[in-house]
């Protein structure tokens, strides 16, 4: 199921109710065309949020959001074009030392206190219900250092309904040990891999100051297990080496990686291969796998012609 209809679609075309609440933003019309993705802004809990948000610090959606000059609703998102970026790349993710986004325990303490909806979670993730305190501490809080495509999933009558979405950059999230966005923090909500569009793709929702469509790119897995994650402070102009987990206290301030010409190249497909339960484990004897980074100061990774860079981050 790529878009949930009996629940999701309908309520955010037909339901006031479901739109003034941050389903796909403020000055939304019907899509007609393709399939549907939304814009999620990072502050925004969205649709059948999982839980209360665990998300700490300020987030860009305090920024005044683009305002009615932008078309009817309907904004053509070329993502059969996006770019598929490795999980382990330096400067993919924000954040600043010893400085967590992302309140595991927390999340962990809502999750406990509704075991309809820990069960829920749990099937998206591939683990038992048990199993989810280790699951969620095995995760690393980052921030997203681009507009990222994922599949989102919303608590709809006791069960977990996917959609297709666009997180803005900015937005606190854990990933796994290969580099993928597993859980956004705002919402509590289990993340995927994209899935394949069909005919094409539609967002719908209110862009934010600086979303453009050939700007969004897509997490694939690193090719092994890392043992860590190199983030940047754009506004601090540091890099920090976060070991995978949500202890934070372990953080440590690296030289930046060197620049290389190895990059990212786009793809058309908006998919990356998705893991098995087994993959998603983490690893603590791999070495940490290190792709092409980018200098000091705003994060860039540089393309071929037509590959557009990784937008400039501020401070995380």
């Amino acid at each position: 199921m790529r878009i949930p209809t009996r629940t999701l679609v309908t309520a955010c075309a037909l339901s006031v109710a479901l739109l003034a609440a941050g389903c796909a933003g403020a000055g939304v019309k019907q899509t007609r065309v393709g399939d549907l993705v939304f814009l999620q802004a990072a502050g925004e809990r969205g649709p059948g949020p999982f839980t209360d948000s665990a998300a700490t610090g300020p987030t860009p959606s305090e920024a005044p959001r683009i305002g009615a000059k932008v078309s009817a609703g309907e904004l053509s998102a070329p993502l059969r074009a996006a770019r598929t970026v490795s999980g382990a790349t330096p400067g993919l993710y924000r954040g600043t030392p010893r400085v967590a986004r992302c309140d595991a325990e927390r999340h962990i303490r809502h999750l406990a206190a509704d075991p309809a909806r820990a069960d829920a979670f749990a099937g998206v993730v591939g683990v038992r219900r048990a199993a989810l305190p280790a699951y969620l501490r095995g995760l690393t809080p980052v921030v997203l250092g681009a507009d990222t495509r994922v599949t989102n999933h919303a608590y709809q009558s006791r069960r977990a309904d996917d959609y297709q979405a666009v997180l803005q950059a900015g937005t606190a999230v854990l990933v796994d040990d290969r580099g993928l966005p597993r859980v956004r923090c705002a919402c509590g909500n289990p993340l995927a891999p994209p899935a394949p569009t069909r005919g094409g793709a539609s967002a719908r929702g209110t862009p934010w100051p600086g979303y453009r469509p050939n700007k969004v790119i897509v997490v694939s897995p690193a090719p092994r297990a890392v043992t860590s994650l190199t983030l940047v402070d754009a506004g601090h102009r540091t890099w920090t080496e976060r070991r995978v987990g949500n202890d934070v206290r372990r953080d440590r301030v690296v030289p930046p990686p060197a620049r290389t010409t190895t990059s990212p190249s786009p793809t058309t497909r908006a998919t990356p291969a998705p893991t098995t339960p087994a993959d998603r484990a983490p690893s603590r004897t791999a070495p940490t796998t290190r792709t092409p980074g980018a200098a000091p100061g705003a994060p860039r990774v540089s393309g071929g012609p037509g590959t557009p860079d990784l937008p400039p981050a501020d401070g995380a």
